[in-house]
């Protein structure tokens, strides 16, 4: 899950925030005054900050831009070859093959 950290006013972190909601990703908005620090203790350099479930970090609405660049190509990708089809087993309809 990804977590956008964000000061309450600020036009960039909207954007990133409607981009998340556009990709339909799996995400929380987490509003932080500008002098508190994340939960990890530190305090970035600038805002927002979107935190992956796997420690990595991206600061500023520059990384976070490139970084939903290329999950969006991924994220579009995969979409792209699944499949909500669900072919019935003939020996017993009520299962998926």
């Amino acid at each position: 899950m990804l977590v956008l950290y964000r000061r309450r006013e600020d036009p960039e972190a909207d954007e990133v925030a409607e981009r998340l909601r556009e990709l339909v990703l799996a995400h929380r908005v987490v509003p932080v005054d500008e002098t508190e620090h994340l939960p990890d203790g530190s305090k970035p350099a600038t805002w927002p900050v979107l935190a992956e479930s796997n420690g990595a970090r991206y600061e500023g609405a520059e990384a976070i831009r490139a970084f939903l660049d290329v999950l969006a190509y991924e994220v579009t990708l995969n979409r792209q070859f699944q499949s909500d089809a669900c072919y019935l087993d003939p020996d017993d309809p009520t299962h998926c093959l």
